[in-house]
């Protein structure tokens, strides 16, 4: 079950090829539905192969498999990079937007329920009581059943985020596509994008608490005005493939000694406040605004803002 869970993870090692390769293997293949079916099956054989027994049958230990890796799956999904579910039919990725990458309050849940029972084992031994239970299962059940309820409670707070952007106006402009991000720390506070005409805006949303939202707060950025060197970056083949995936992105245009400079990121990494292992798009122009050179980059390494 440890394997088939983290199996899915194996795409992580094509951060070391270079950002290209990120975009287009994180959270793709491995991440579908296909994908689920092939890990399960690898779990499973290599199950079978360390048994000593045998006595488990190979209905029982697919249903195990396919528990750690859907669960994998699903937390994945609830997060914000979204994964390629119908890969490779559709190459959409869906996202719930409810997770951070890295939720600290699940592990705190996770190491509770291992280590809080441990230690009333501890005790109940001291005073002679006997566990009837297998080891660790109620401390197993108690924390998956918490973590159910709390990505729930993730859910609803962040549509009642969506439903604070949605009536506002920015600098007297109405939206036309939002979005709503987690705090890695924080429930009760989200990252707003939202794009109206003219610009798009960053803005944090509080919810539940006491503090009201506040729409003239966000941080408003014009879209770039349309010039002839944005249009031929955005019919390059390297902009297009990574608009595929980006959500809110934002083209920066700037004039350099031989020509121009077109780089496209992704809002939702500057809104999350994420710079690690993020990707962006950079064109280079000659003065005829031919292009000299399209790639990926990571987002860190770019001059333009």
């Amino acid at each position: 079950m440890v394997a088939a869970g983290t199996l899915a993870d194996v795409d992580q090692l094509s951060v070391f090829f270079g950002p290209a390769a990120y975009l287009a293997a994180h959270r793709t293949w491995t991440h579908s539905v296909l994908g689920m079916i092939v890990v399960i099956g690898i779990a499973a054989i290599l199950t079978r192969r360390l048994e000593t027994t045998r006595k488990n049958p190979i209905s029982l230990i697919l249903a195990a498999m396919a528990c750690a890796t859907l669960a994998h799956l699903l937390l994945d999904f609830c997060q914000s990079e979204g994964v390629m579910l119908l890969w490779p039919v559709r190459t959409t990725r869906y996202a719930a937007d409810w997770l951070p990458s890295i939720d600290g309050w699940i592990m705190a849940l996770l190491i509770a329920g291992i280590l809080l029972p441990e230690l009333f084992l501890l005790v109940g031994s001291e005073i002679g009581a006997k566990e009837k239970n297998p080891r660790g299962r109620n401390g197993a059940i108690v924390a998956l059943a918490l973590i159910v309820v709390y990505i729930g409670a993730r859910g609803i707070l962040h549509a009642s985020s969506l439903a604070l952007l949605e009536p506002r106006s920015y600098q007297r402009e109405s939206p036309r596509r939002m979005g709503s991000f987690p705090d890695a720390l924080s429930i009760f506070t989200w990252h707003g994008v939202v794009e109206t005409e003219s610009l798009i805006c960053l803005v944090d949303i509080p919810v539940g608490t006491e503090k009201g939202f506040d729409p003239e707060a966000a941080n408003c950025l014009h879209k770039p005005e349309a010039s002839a060197a944005l249009n031929v970056a955005q019919g390059t083949a390297t902009v297009n493939e990574f608009l595929e995936v980006a959500q809110f992105p934002r083209a920066a245009v700037a004039k350099t000694e031989d020509g121009y400079e077109v780089a496209i990121r992704s809002l939702r990494d500057q809104a999350e406040g994420q710079t690690r292992h993020r990707v962006a798009a950079r064109v280079i122009l000659d003065g005829h605004y031919k292009v000299l050179s399209q790639e990926l980059v990571w987002a860190k390494d770019l001059r333009l803002k």
